[in-house]
C-alpha cells in the first residue's frame, strides 16, 4: 500500500511539474511572441481617395496612420473625415497608396511615415553590413534630403559620410522597433531626427524588412550593437540609441555594451525593464507571479528557451537593467498607454536626474507621434538641440 501510494504521489508530482513547465513555456511564448494581429474590417466605399473602416478603439483616433493588407500592400490614411451613425463606421482620407480591390480587412498601424516621406526611393534604400537601413539628415532649411534616393542597395560605408564636414557633428541615431511592429514603424522617429540634420540607421532585427512583424530573438541585442558599430564605421563620434517599446530595452542593453560611443537615448512608449513590464501585465491579467518568474527563467536558459521557440537564451537580466545612470535620456510616453503604462516610466523619474519625460496627448501604446506629431517632433528636436 505504501509503495502504491508512493507511486501515485510520484505520478501526481510529475504531472504537476510537467503541467507547470508547460504553463511556463506558454507564458514564455507569450512574452517573446509578436502578438496577435488585430484586424479592422474594410467596408465598401464609393471613392478611391477614401477608406471606410469599422469603428474601434484605434480606427477612430485623430491623426495619420498606416493600413497593412494581406497582399503586402500599404496605405497611409489621414484624419477621420466622416462617421456613419447607422453602422458605426468611420471614413478616413487616403494620403498615399491604394486600397486593394476587394479588400475586406486590414491591420491598422502607427507606421505612417514612408521612405518617400524621407526623400528616399524604397526600392533603392542604402543598407549597412548589419542590414540596417540608412537615412541621411536634411541638409537645408527647405527640408531637401541628401541624394540618398539614388544610393546603391548594397553595403554603404564609403568615405563620403565623413563626419568632420557633416552638419550633425558626428552624431548618428540608431532606431529599433518593438515586438510585433514593423521596422517601418521607426520611420516616425527617423523623420523627427532627420529634420535636425542628424542621420539615422534603422536596426534589422533579423527578419526581412518586407515582413511586418517579428518576435523576440536571442540575438536582438547583438543586432542593435552591430548597427551602432556600423554608425561608427560611417564616421559617428557619438551615437544616440532610439528604441520603441521593447526596442527601448534592447537599445539600453546595447548602450551598456558600447559606453564609449553611446551618449544618449530616446525612448518611446518604453519598456525600461522586461521583468517589470511582464510582471505588471501578469498582474493585470491575473497570471500567478510564480508562473511569470518561471517563464522568465526559462527564457534565460539556452536549453529551456527552446520550449518557447527561441534558439539561445533571451538576455532577460540585461533587458531588465533599466535606465543607465548618467546617460542623457528622453522618454516620450502617453497616459493613454495601457500596454506599458506611463506610471512605470513616471516611477523612475525621481531617481533618474538624467531622464527627461515628455507626456503627450492620450494615445494607445506606440501611437504618440500619430496623435500629436508636432509635440513629438518638438520634444525630439529640443532634446537633440540641448545635447
Amino acid at each position: 500500500m505504501q509503495r502504491t501510494a508512493g507511486i501515485v504521489l510520484t505520478g501526481l508530482t510529475t504531472a504537476v511539474v510537467t503541467g507547470f513547465g508547460v504553463a511556463s513555456a506558454m507564458v514564455a511564448r507569450r512574452v517573446i511572441a509578436a502578438g496577435r494581429v488585430h484586424h479592422s474590417e474594410v467596408l465598401p466605399s464609393s471613392s478611391p481617395i477614401t477608406v471606410r473602416l469599422d469603428r474601434n478603439a484605434a480606427t477612430g483616433l485623430p491623426g495619420r496612420y498606416g493600413l497593412e493588407f494581406d497582399d503586402g500592400s500599404r496605405v497611409i490614411v489621414g484624419p477621420v473625415i466622416g462617421r456613419e451613425t447607422t453602422d458605426g463606421s468611420v471614413m478616413r482620407s487616403v494620403i498615399a497608396g491604394r486600397v486593394p480591390a476587394g479588400a475586406t480587412r486590414t491591420r491598422f498601424t502607427g507606421a505612417a511615415v514612408t521612405p518617400a516621406d524621407l526623400g528616399v526611393d524604397e526600392a533603392h534604400l542604402a543598407t549597412t553590413p548589419s542590414g540596417a537601413w540608412r537615412f541621411d539628415g536634411e541638409t537645408d532649411s527647405h527640408g531637401d534630403s541628401d541624394s540618398q534616393g539614388d544610393a546603391d542597395t548594397g553595403n554603404d560605408l564609403d568615405s563620403d559620410s565623413d563626419s568632420d564636414s557633416a552638419p550633425h557633428d558626428g552624431t548618428w541615431v540608431v532606431h529599433t522597433h518593438g515586438l510585433g511592429a514593423s521596422p517601418l514603424a521607426t520611420l516616425r522617429s527617423v523623420q523627427a531626427v532627420q529634420r535636425t540634420g542628424v542621420p539615422s540607421l534603422v536596426t534589422n532585427l533579423g527578419s526581412a524588412f518586407t515582413e511586418r512583424r517579428s518576435g523576440a530573438n536571442a540575438a536582438d541585442v547583438d543586432r542593435v550593437v552591430a548597427a551602432i558599430d556600423d554608425a561608427v564605421a560611417l564616421g559617428a563620434r557619438r551615437v544616440i540609441v532610439c528604441g520603441w517599446s521593447y526596442g527601448a530595452a534592447l537599445s539600453l542593453a546595447a548602450a551598456r555594451l558600447r559606453p564609449e560611443v553611446v551618449q544618449g537615448a530616446i525612448l518611446i512608449s518604453p519598456m525600461l525593464s522586461l521583468r517589470e513590464t511582464v510582471r505588471h501585465a501578469a498582474t493585470v491579467a491575473g497570471v500567478p507571479r510564480i508562473l511569470v518568474w518561471s517563464a522568465l527563467g526559462l527564457l534565460g536558459s539556452p536549453l529551456l528557451a527552446r520550449a518557447a521557440g527561441v534558439r539561445g537564451a533571451v538576455p532577460v537580466r540585461e533587458l531588465s537593467a533599466g535606465l543607465i545612470p548618467g546617460l542623457p535620456t528622453l522618454a516620450i510616453h502617453s497616459p493613454g498607454d495601457t500596454t506599458i503604462p506611463v506610471e512605470l516610466t513616471r516611477a523612475v523619474v525621481p531617481g533618474s536626474p538624467s531622464l527627461e519625460l515628455v507626456e503627450v496627448a492620450a494615445a494607445p501604446h506606440g501611437l504618440e507621434w500619430n496623435v500629436d506629431p508636432d509635440a513629438f517632433d518638438a520634444a525630439v528636436r529640443d532634446w537633440l538641440d540641448a545635447r
